[in-house]
């Protein structure tokens, strides 16, 4: 077993030890927590600029899909070419 001059350092060490590991523990969960949730955005700012980078790709996807009929009407075998 142990001494007990053993355990009157002991005790302290691991009483500092479970509170420092207590707080961090608290602060990481409270970061995920500020991050979304660990990779599920789940806040309304994530989701709007979710929502803004969509309707940014479905204008620039209808953009490319102009730009590829002007050059099939222009250049029917533009494809081949390149």
């Amino acid at each position: 077993m142990l001494r007990p001059e053993v355990l009157v350092f002991m005790i302290p060490i691991v009483a500092i030890v479970m509170g420092i590991a207590s707080s961090m523990l608290k602060t990481h969960y409270e970061h995920k927590e500020r991050m979304g949730g660990g990779g599920t955005p789940e806040n309304g700012a994530h989701r709007a600029e979710l929502e803004q980078m969509s309707r940014i790709a479905d204008i620039l996807d209808q953009r490319v899909k102009v730009l590829e009929n002007i050059l099939d009407d222009e250049i029917p075998n533009w494809r081949e070419k390149s």
